[in-house]
């Protein structure tokens, strides 16, 4: 390539990058739903109320599977103990 080529690419990949800034300052402030991900307004954190009750109830699952897991490993070392011979 000869000095002149490169230069216009230069100067092409400059204005890109001016463009690229550009965009980004036009884009306005927002967060994204906990639930779908779907951008909302700052002040929001779900962007329906579906979207809130199915992040709850999903929530709710999650809580009762760690209870669930909780009990089958108390329930395993206690079984653990007995069969030992320990006993409590």
């Amino acid at each position: 390539m000869d000095e002149k080529k490169i230069m216009e690419e230069l100067m092409l990949l400059k204005r890109e990058v001016e463009n690229l800034k550009e965009e980004k300052k036009s884009i306005t402030p927002h967060k994204h739903c906990l639930n779908c991900g779907i951008a909302i307004p700052p002040d929001k954190t779900f962007c329906s109320k579906k979207c809130e009750e199915q992040w709850n109830a999903m929530l709710k699952k999650k809580k009762i599977n760690l209870y669930v897991w909780m009990a089958f490993m108390a329930i395993l070392i206690v079984l653990l103990f007995v069969g030992m011979g320990g006993g409590l």
